[in-house]
């Protein structure tokens, strides 16, 4: 159920993707506490961004997940996807912007049916 998204405007030529994706799944599972069986990881590079005023390398990190987000839990994922990111991307961790969201399970699907 878990879904990140990382954009950035980091060249795709300068990032081992496919060892950047598996980074971010396994983050993200520990994290959340989830099985990556049910995680995906989507990785946008070479987008055009502005952060900061300035088009210097930078990132978006958008977490979704069913539960598991809240107060109590955010700092964690919020510090280790973060963490992850950077070193994926090779990039400051103060170039981050990271959002969560809280998805009701009626509102998310797998093979066709909804979890809630």
């Amino acid at each position: 159920m878990p879904f990140v998204h990382v954009t950035s405007n980091i060249p795709k030529a300068s990032v081992d993707v496919p060892a950047a994706l598996r980074a971010l799944s396994k983050a993200l599972s520990a994290a959340l506490g989830k099985p990556e069986a049910y995680l995906m990881v989507q990785l946008d590079l070479d987008t055009r961004m502005l952060f900061q005023a300035s088009d210097a390398p930078c990132a978006f990190i958008h977490i979704r997940s069913i539960g598991r987000i809240g107060p109590d839990l955010n700092p964690k994922t919020a510090a280790s996807l973060t963490a992850t990111a950077a070193e994926a991307l090779k990039l400051p961790a103060d170039r981050i912007f990271l959002n969560l969201d809280d998805v009701d399970a009626g509102n998310w699907a797998m093979a066709g049916n909804t979890f809630g």
